[in-house]
């Protein structure tokens, strides 16, 4: 199966800012009590012995998971992210809830350490089941917040979608979530076995480039397609006569230049996905695996996740239904705010580079339109990711007007 156009590699990945606080908590899986749940509606999907009741499912920023859900009976939005252990609260809805006298911790993440809270026994609803948490982090969102231009305040980890059956349909952008073994494959799908990592991280078995299959994190929090452990890299010579260049990428201990290039191709149980925007970090803390797929080499498939089970199930899609693998042609790294874009990383090598575009440089107008909270909702974000040769008006805070014309780097 062809991919799409690549990845957005250049952002700093805003999962990753606390992507893996959850995973370094446990060091055994943690049950989850589903205490009640609505009758399912009918479904046009085979294989389940009862029909899911589907739900709303927001895909931001093309690559993103958003669902409605409930925090102690308190109405938001939650990212959905099978690469932490633990769902994360931010520091805002935690204090709007009176959850008091944390217990502070100190987690680890790609290659360093955050300082976070623990609050015991929380009410998480999510598709109308309830789930009490044995803990959950409280943490600083307020970067993955201004990535999107609207309040994150909770991300649901693995103690909550390992705990049931969850079905992902990008073609009609829902989900669906119900009782671990409702799922049974059949014609169409493909069935891959899920293993626990050291630190309880999910991965399967995939081929990159061909070779034998390695293992590699589930991650449906991350936005990049691929990351590979540079020792990885190294070894498979994966970079032999190609063009690279370098992005930003953030962690709990701040943020890290890595490099980036294209993977010919990913396999996962013989089914191929070509042309893949790849980032390969020095650093890279699990002992289990090489490397990770992201949200946007996941979407190229339907998705049944029963982790319960040890199960993942994925469906070929038409290209329409397939979430983008978006190549960024700028070279600009960017952290968004309500108000601007504020540059952090110039790509090596990019048309940015060549511009002379420098860390701090900040943009307030694309093309005429102003930056504001409607940036991430709309299709204005997508201007790095168009066609090369396409060129790019950008207004500066200081009112001087730029332009950047597209160009394929790496």
């Amino acid at each position: 199966m062809d991919g799409g156009d690549g990845a957005a590699t250049t952002d700093v990945d805003r999962r990753r800012i606390l992507k893996q606080l959850g995973v370094g908590l446990l060091g055994a899986s943690i049950p989850t009590g589903v205490v009640g749940s609505k009758a399912p509606s009918g479904s046009d999907w085979p294989g389940f012995a009862e029909h899911p009741s589907w739900r709303p499912l927001e895909v931001g920023t093309g690559d993103t998971l958003l669902a409605p859900t409930k925090v102690a009976g308190v109405d938001t939005e939650a990212i959905l992210d099978t690469g932490s252990g633990a769902s994360i609260i931010s520091w805002p809805l935690a204090a709007k809830l009176g959850m008091a006298n944390l217990e502070p911790r100190r987690i680890a993440g790609l290659s360093g350490k955050a300082a976070v809270g623990l609050v015991h026994n929380v009410e998480v609803t999510l598709a109308d089941q309830v789930h009490v948490l044995p803990f959950a982090v409280v943490a600083d969102l307020g970067a993955i917040s201004a990535a999107y231009g609207r309040p994150i305040h909770i991300m649901l980890g693995a103690d909550v979608l390992a705990s049931g059956c969850v079905a992902l349909d990008f073609g009609k952008r829902r989900f669906a979530f119900g009782r671990s073994g409702s799922f049974a494959g059949g014609e169409g799908w493909t069935t891959l076995t899920l293993e626990h990592g050291a630190r309880q991280e999910l991965l399967v078995h995939a081929s990159v480039n061909g070779s034998e299959p390695v293992p590699l994190m589930l991650d449906t929090g991350s936005s990049s397609a691929l990351m590979l452990s540079a020792a990885f890299v190294e070894e498979r010579n994966l970079l032999a006569n190609k063009a690279s260049s370098t992005a930003a990428l953030g962690g709990v201990e701040g943020v890290q230049i890595v490099r980036t290039f294209t993977t010919d191709s990913v396999s996962l149980a013989g089914i191929s996905t070509r042309v893949v925007p790849t980032l390969a970090l020095d650093r890279w803390a699990s002992v289990s695996t090489v490397g990770n797929i992201g949200m946007p080499l996941l979407g190229q498939f339907d998705i049944v996740l029963d982790v319960t089970l040890g199960r993942l199930w994925i469906r070929p899609i038409p290209h329409r239904s397939r979430l983008p693998m978006l190549k960024d042609r700028s070279g600009l790294g960017i952290a968004a705010s309500p108000t601007d874009l504020t540059v952090i990383h110039v790509a090596v090598g990019s048309p940015a580079a060549q511009g002379g575009w420098t860390v701090g440089d900040r943009v307030v107008a694309l093309n005429g339109f102003p930056i504001d909270t409607s940036y991430t909702r709309g299709a204005l974000w997508q201007w790095r990711y168009g066609r090369p040769g396409e060129v790019v008006k950008l207004t500066l805070a200081d009112g001087a007007m730029r332009t950047l014309k597209l160009a394929d780097y790496y």
